[in-house]
């Protein structure tokens, strides 16, 4: 076997190595950024909207019949005596009868 002197090759095309090219390129990629950055100034972020009192007080606690499951029900306290609705259970998502057995009351601290 004989081993022939070899030549390596840069670069397939001279236009790659153009200073030129090169600089265009740059300019075209640094207006870019500069675009994108005053897009991203002009974003302005939503005002956040969480209401942080959230009052569950007056609602039932309902048990489903069928997976036994426990949640806090839509239901809220009246003068009329109410001991189970039928609807769809948000936990085993079956339609069940719900016990209405608890009902949440605040708790001064």
């Amino acid at each position: 076997m004989k081993i022939t002197k070899t030549k390596r090759i840069l670069a397939a095309d001279d236009d790659l190595l153009d200073d030129e090219v090169v600089e265009d390129v740059v300019d075209e990629l640094s207006d870019t950024v500069d675009d994108l950055q005053e897009q991203m100034d002009e974003i302005e972020e939503d005002e956040i909207l969480i209401e942080e009192d959230i009052n569950i007080a007056g609602h039932y606690i309902a048990q489903c019949d069928i997976c036994q499951g426990i949640f806090i029900s839509a239901v809220n306290t009246s003068d009329q005596v109410v001991t189970s609705i039928t609807g769809i259970c948000p936990l085993c998502d079956k339609e069940s009868e719900q016990f209405l057995n608890w009902v949440i009351e605040d708790v001064e601290r």
